[in-house]
């Protein structure tokens, strides 16, 4: 069985060749949440409320959704038949709703996907790994060249009332069927946000990604020839009594294209891509002196062909952790706008950080803060789920 944690996202058939799946959470306390399966379409919305599946509506109309109910064991399973999903339907969001607290109420949680009585999968957690949100979206499968699956874990502080909106605007016949009978589920206050930021015709000019999970969308230019720019830089400070060369960092990704096609653009090997061939990403130079002030450059010069991109840094030499060096990157997008994400929370015995994703969702570029810190490069690959193979390079 599979392993997942906050974030991780996978392919659906690397982990069965069938659509016929089971979901199931459970929760202790045992009934605390009230836990439902939401259909949503290719405009991102919930648009048939006969698509909410919980326990007051147990059946989507041709029966490829249905909500099984709670046992010894759950607190509610789902079956679902993504052959016989509607063609429109693009996401699964299984959703948490708390009445009169939040998930840290929550001392222990899993959600699982089975597969005829195998368990092949799991997402286990705390509500102590969380702030204090009262409705999340804890496990999405979606669309995206097949069915692929990502335990999300992003939650509204607001509740569920903010959820819906996110999904539906102010459907009030949406919140009584999701609500338990008796409850008084109040409107958000109007400043309360998504967890994504929208992405308008209004200009971001600078903003930063501050906790990991952390999101920004941005819109995609049609026929805009601009790349993406990622800068990644890192005090410039020599090293050793007669002042030798400063800390080496190099910046890099490993990528996976829309047609199928992946690698990894890095240093390490001299893979530094192409401007004008495929895959369309470039990094400029290897500054192995730390002492460069523009730090190293990546570019995306054809971010509509990509499906994800996973940004990275590594020490190569000059310092023992990223404690020492204060990283930071800045993505620029085609309109010049730019987002920062700082490196502020470094692991002191890993020297490998994943900085942020890059994913492409229909016309939109949704950046993701991670920083996550490994022991290498085959450790990210394996969270991330890329599936490099693996062998000990030089430069």
């Amino acid at each position: 069985m599979q392993e997942f944690i906050k974030g991780q996202k996978a392919r659906l058939d690397t982990l069965t060749p069938l659509k016929q799946i089971e979901i199931a959470f459970c929760l202790s306390p045992k009934g605390i949440a009230d836990i439902s399966l939401l259909a949503i379409d290719h405009q991102q919305k919930l648009s048939d409320v006969r698509y909410a599946i919980c326990a007051k509506q147990s059946k989507s109309p041709e029966g490829a959704l249905k909500a099984l109910g709670s046992n010894l064991h759950d607190d509610e399973r789902f079956y679902i038949d993504l052959d016989r999903l509607p063609q429109h339907m693009e996401r699964l969001a299984f959703v948490m709703g708390f009445e009169r607290s939040s998930i840290q109420a929550i001392q222990q949680g899993e959600v699982y996907l089975s597969v005829q009585n195998q368990h092949l999968m799991n997402f286990a957690f705390k509500g102590a790994d969380f702030a204090q949100e009262k409705a999340l979206i804890m496990l999405e499968l979606y669309q995206k060249n097949g069915w692929r699956i990502s335990a999300t874990g992003q939650g509204f502080a607001a509740g569920l009332t903010a959820l819906i909106n996110h999904f539906a605007g102010d459907d009030k016949r949406l919140l009584e069927i999701l609500s338990r009978p008796g409850s008084a589920h109040r409107p958000p206050p109007k400043e309360s946000s998504a967890p994504l930021a929208s992405a308008g015709p209004v200009r971001l000019n600078k903003i930063t990604l501050d906790k990991s999970g952390d999101k920004q969308k941005l819109s995609l230019l049609k026929d805009d020839k601009r790349p993406i720019h990622i800068n990644l830089n890192w005090d410039q400070k020599r090293r050793g009594f007669f002042g030798g060369a400063g800390a080496d960092l190099d910046l890099g990704c490993m990528f996976m294209m829309e047609d199928g096609g992946a690698g990894v653009i890095q240093a390490l090997g001299g893979n530094f891509g192409q401007r004008a061939a495929y895959p369309y990403i470039f990094l400029d130079k290897d500054d192995r002196s730390g002492m460069s002030q523009d730090g190293e450059n990546l570019y995306l010069h054809r971010p509509d062909l990509i499906d994800r991109v996973m940004i990275f840094t590594f020490i190569y030499e000059g310092a023992s952790g990223f404690r020492d060096v204060n990283g930071r990157l800045t993505l620029k997008d085609q309109q010049g706008n730019e987002i920062l994400v700082n490196l502020d929370n470094p692991n002191y015995n890993r020297t490998f950080c994943a900085i942020c994703t890059i994913e492409k969702v229909k016309e939109e570029i949704i950046i993701t803060k991670q920083e996550k810190y490994f022991t290498g490069h085959r450790e990210a690959d394996h969270h991330f789920g890329f599936g490099f193979n693996w062998t000990r390079g030089s430069k």
